[in-house]
């Protein structure tokens, strides 16, 4: 076997954040709990991330694949390719959609590292004082987070998958007991992530067994598929790893920690969790469904199902949510089921796409309510006239919720739903497009009722409420970025905007 082949420009997305968190902890060591040099060198970290994953997503827009990691001759990797084909050799194999992930990813890893640097305090675990966490603990675990979810977005075997997928999970639990306490929701995370991880190692397990590779990827399944008994072990496996990442998308009915979590957990894990983790979730979940390619007509009632109940179950619990946290975490489900719904076709880039829209909106929203809960947690009534008190405030979210629901101006949300249909329509799975459609009219019960009470006048007249600065200037940006997603919906959609 030849020595392995790396090539650091195409790793660079992952490789930044990791080496950016060994930064952040050995500048901790010498001067430790010092306020801005963590938050530096995390931000240029992820700057750097973002920029290489927008340059890979450019460059792999001509086609094919860009592959780094490579180990020639490793006999874990070997497979029988089909015919006319030549199975890769290398480990991380960025495509346009895995670039997309990436950049997601450092994105919204920026989005949270801005929250973190605020000068809060949160709850003791001793008492009702309130303390300042360690910023280098903090940022390093937000790299970790980062590194994990750009790992899996470009995975192309089994290890490099879980170890990706975990380490885009676990370090929120640490940061959620860091910023939450002992109310944190920290028990629901650890909980999820020990039980996904032992579905997600024996559904490896059996993907070993049947395909006799470490490899992910259709190219690695197609022998098995060939065979009736391998292919029965290969379908168990690949239903074992949906149902793995089932849990980290808060897929039905792996979801009950979502609604749990979410509001107690406070908004800078709330906003990983909905941002860093979800991108790495879905990225983990369009890699079982490219290795299902052999055996999707066995495994398509699996993925189906799961993107029915999803999208109707989080729809339906969403419409008596009162929080906005809540709201947020139900939306999560519902939006995973559209996430996984084309995937049911086999539709990677619709599949991606609307995950970047649901993101970029949800991202914005989030920032909203960040900005204004300086005097507390707040409540769906809270935002009864907002428009007329903080209008700046207000355009965003309702430029985020309606993006959500897929009315205009929110036209990206429109299209990414359209995208997601299309390849079940042409496929004849009516009995996943049908639902979707109704779930989607639930949706829009769902965020226009919180859109009419920010469009509605108050019963008492109230001052403004006190804005967070930080907070607010990421409501702004995210709130453009949506706009001008809005306005040119190939930069999330790709070309297969219609």
């Amino acid at each position: 076997m030849s020595a392995p082949q790396l090539d650091v420009a195409v790793a660079a997305p992952v490789l930044a954040p990791a080496l950016g968190a060994i930064a952040v902890l050995a500048v901790d060591v010498v001067a430790p709990r010092r306020r801005l040099p963590a938050p530096l060198l995390a931000a240029l970290a992820l700057l750097l991330s973002l920029a290489s994953a927008i340059w890979l997503r450019v460059r792999a827009s001509g086609g094919g694949e860009i592959s780094t990691l490579c180990l020639p001759g490793d006999p874990a990797l070997a497979v029988t390719a089909p015919p006319g084909m030549v199975a890769s050799e290398c480990l991380l194999r960025v495509s346009q959609s895995g670039a997309l992930l990436q950049a997601l990813a450092a994105a919204a890893g920026l989005v949270v590292l801005v929250l973190l640097a605020r000068e809060r305090g949160v709850p003791s675990q001793d008492d009702d004082r309130t303390h300042r966490p360690d910023p280098g603990v903090e940022v390093a675990l937000l790299l970790a987070t980062v590194t994990g979810a750009s790992a899996v977005a470009v995975a192309h075997d089994l290890g490099t998958w879980l170890v990706g997928l975990e380490l885009a999970t676990l370090p929120i639990v640490a940061l959620a007991v860091l910023r939450g306490g002992r109310d944190s929701g920290a028990m629901q995370l650890v909980t999820t992530s020990v039980v996904s991880f032992a579905v997600a190692v024996l559904g490896c397990g059996l993907w070993v067994t049947a395909t006799g590779s470490l490899r992910l990827g259709g190219v690695a399944s197609w022998a098995a598929g060939q065979d009736d008994g391998s292919r029965a072990i290969l379908t168990l496996g690949v239903v074992m790893l949906l149902a793995a990442v089932g849990f980290k998308l808060s897929l039905v009915p792996f979801h009950a920690w979502a609604p749990a979590t979410y509001p107690r957990a406070g908004l800078e894990v709330t906003m990983l969790l909905a941002g860093v983790s979800t991108v790495a979730a879905a990225a983990a979940l369009v890699a079982v469904a490219d290795g299902a390619a052999s055996v999707r007509d066995a495994a398509i009632p699996a993925f189906g199902v799961l993107a029915v109940v999803s999208m109707i179950g989080g729809a339906v619990l969403a419409l008596g949510a009162q929080d906005p946290l809540r709201l947020i975490a139900w939306s999560g489900v519902t939006q995973g089921g559209w996430v996984l719904a084309p995937l049911v076709a086999g539709d990677t880039a619709a599949a991606v796409g609307y995950l970047a829209v649901y993101v970029v909106a949800v991202v914005a929203a989030l920032a909203v309510v960040a900005a204004l809960s300086t005097d507390g947690a707040r409540r769906l009534e809270d935002d009864r006239g907002l428009l007329r008190r903080r209008p700046v405030h207000a355009a965003v979210l309702t430029l985020a919720l309606l993006t959500l629901a897929g009315l205009p101006p929110g036209v990206a949300g429109l299209l990414a739903k359209v995208l997601a249909l299309r390849p079940l329509a042409e496929g004849g799975l009516w009995w996943v497009a049908l639902p979707a459609v109704v779930a989607a009219v639930i949706g829009l019960a769902v965020y226009l009722r919180w859109v009419a009470l920010i469009l509605l006048p108050p019963e008492v007249a109230t001052p403004p409420e006190r804005t967070e600065r930080a907070a607010s200037a990421l409501a702004v940006v995210t709130g453009l970025v949506l706009l001008a997603a809005t306005v040119f919906p190939v930069m999330l959609l790709g070309t297969g905007t219609p």
